[in-house]
């Protein structure tokens, strides 16, 4: 599936980690990791059905420019976009070393 101009701004955040009493590594927060322009698709009724069908939720996908550093995030990620954080459900590479689709579902509005 071809999506259209990468037209908008993403963040992609990871998370911040800290000690705690316990002296245990705990996430406390998120900061920006990349911010790259993407290509924005709301996933269709019809495609929402079928993910529920095995177990996967997925909002919208963005089409980003490949880099290495990009190539590096995971699921343990997350996207703001548009004032809301999303949720990183899939990540795979288009063509060879060319684009990357996210997949990702909608979380709560950034910082709420």
């Amino acid at each position: 599936m071809r999506i259209a101009a990468r037209d908008r701004r993403i963040i992609i955040l990871q998370a911040t980690f800290e000690k705690n009493e316990a002296r245990e590594m705990v996430a406390t927060g998120w900061e920006p990791y990349a911010r790259p322009w993407a290509a924005f698709a709301p996933v269709s009724d019809g495609e929402r059905l079928r993910a529920a069908a095995v177990e996967q939720k997925s909002d919208a996908r963005f089409v980003v420019s490949w880099s290495v550093r990009l190539a590096a995030i995971t699921s343990a990620f997350r996207l703001r976009f548009d004032g809301d954080d999303w949720r990183i459900t899939g990540i795979k590479e288009l063509g060879f070393r060319n684009e990357l689709e996210i997949t990702a579902w909608r979380l709560k509005k950034a910082g709420g």
